[in-house]
């Protein structure tokens, strides 16, 4: 005898967060092909398959649904980012890495990149909108923080300002080559972001420790191999002298 079969009947949950799923997806749909204003609710709910009422039965309009579309679009930007730079080697790879990931979603999704810097215009001036934007933007910062720590913590680095400094500037970059690329296709070299965040990372952490071997683990630095000795003065009465003697002289 054929056993049974198992139902898939959805709980009503799961049917709301499904019915949430697909109108997200056909709110990425439509934004990409028409914009922000161009776009209607009429043409996503279509889009999804469901009427006007599920739409707003889950969302509170076009504005809330494109901000939750944001939101959906940029957690799942900042996971795969930290997924390509998990167990990396090095402070440098990692930079390189997720940066050339960055690139990559860039060249993938455009269309996804600019609704975003048309939004982002539009919240501006919006005090409403401005928010929950902000908020947004605050999350993928709070990523590239601990990003940021992580590794500092992994490689045993000192850290010269604080993270969530390190992650605005990261942030501001990132934002910037996407308009570059956006604006004038293949002006920007593939590996510049990488490179430019490296040097920061470089100028910005120093070995946690004395004489440690957590510096071989950090990005280059000109300074580090002018003046070795510098972060170390305070606990050595000798050579930092003579290295400073000359410019006492002076």
């Amino acid at each position: 005898m054929a056993p049974a079969p198992i139902s898939t009947r959805l709980t009503r949950e799961q049917s709301k967060a499904q019915t949430r799923q697909r109108l997200l997806d056909a709110a990425r749909t439509v934004f990409a092909r028409r914009g922000y204003h161009g776009a209607s609710v009429e043409e996503i709910a279509a889009e999804a398959g469901f009427s006007t009422g599920a739409l707003y039965s889950n969302f509170d309009g076009k504005e809330d649904l494109f901000l939750a579309l944001m939101d959906h679009v940029m957690d799942a930007y900042c996971a795969e980012i930290a997924a390509e730079v998990d167990g990396v080697a090095s402070v440098a790879d990692r930079a390189r890495d997720g940066a050339r990931h960055w690139m990559e979603i860039i060249e993938r999704e455009p269309e996804m990149l600019m609704l975003f810097v048309e939004f982002w215009a539009y919240a501006a001036r919006d005090p409403g909108a401005r928010e929950r934007v902000a908020a947004s933007f605050a999350r993928a910062r709070q990523v590239l923080t601990r990003l940021i720590s992580d590794g500092a913590r992994e490689f045993a680095l000192q850290l010269e300002m604080p993270a969530e400094h390190l992650a605005i500037a990261i942030d501001a970059l990132a934002d910037g080559i996407a308009r570059q690329q956006l604006a004038d296709p293949g002006s920007v070299p593939d590996d510049l972001m990488g490179r430019v965040i490296s040097l920061l990372l470089a100028g910005a952490a120093r070995p946690a420790g004395l004489g440690g071997s957590a510096g071989s683990t950090a990005p280059a630095d000109p300074a580090d191999s002018a003046a070795p000795a510098d972060s170390g003065a305070p606990a050595d009465s000798g050579a930092p002298a003579d290295s400073a003697r000359p410019a006492d002289q002076r």
